[in-house]
């Protein structure tokens, strides 16, 4: 595993992003853990995250004019990844996000979209934290065919956690095959699996290999 990699990881346990206990998840299911890119609310925990964020892009291949963060959350991943993308690489990527409400006054009335303009020349990646059902994903896409219909490249994320949708296939697979992109993620649960058991209890680790037992990949 990647340096960079195993460094996120420790950072999501020290941001107390990655938390364990019970908690209900948008498709109602019981989770032993949660992904909170929330927590990352400082200047320094931000600035940190939108570094993994660029090393996963470039280690990716990805090719990337805009970078696309979804309202709400994708809206900060965007912008600090196109931040630190130039400050790393010195590439010069832009950003778009989305309203969540058409705008009604001033130059950009009736404007769904906020940031650098998009074409079918255009090549984006969406940028956001996680993929549960996809269904934000797929509605994105949807939105962005409104509104330029962008060439997308593939999507990033935080963090896969190798889990089957509610029809019971890979729903990060099932996504990639829908959309004919690639969907690529700074860590996978595999990948984390192999340094949270210094960190969890016996009983922290068998709730989740009860849950990947269910609902896992």
């Amino acid at each position: 595993m990647d340096q960079y990699k195993k460094d996120f990881i420790q950072l999501l346990l020290d941001a107390d992003a990655l938390k364990f206990g019970s908690f209900t998840l948008k498709s109602g299911r019981e989770a032993p853990y949660f992904l909170n890119a929330g927590a990352f609310y400082t200047g320094e925990l931000i600035h940190k995250l939108g570094g993994f964020y660029a090393e996963a892009l470039r280690a990716s291949g990805m090719q990337v004019d805009v970078l696309f963060g979804p309202a709400y959350k994708g809206i900060p991943l965007c912008v600090i990844t196109a931040s630190e993308v130039y400050s790393r690489f010195g590439q010069n990527v832009s950003y778009t996000f989305n309203r969540k409400a058409v705008k009604n006054y001033g130059d950009a009335k009736g404007n769904m979209l906020v940031g650098a303009p998009l074409s079918q020349e255009t090549r984006v990646v969406l940028v956001d934290d996680v993929i549960t059902a996809g269904t934000a994903i797929r509605e994105t896409v949807e939105l962005l065919k409104e509104n330029g219909n962008p060439k997308i490249e593939g999507i990033l994320i935080a963090f896969n956690r190798m889990e089957k949708n509610n029809e019971g296939v890979d729903a990060v697979a099932d996504l990639q095959d829908s959309l004919r992109v690639p969907v690529h993620a700074i860590v996978n649960l595999d990948e984390a699996m192999e340094i949270l058991p210094e960190h969890l209890s016996e009983e922290q680790l068998e709730a989740i290999a009860v849950y990947r037992e269910k609902y896992g990949v």
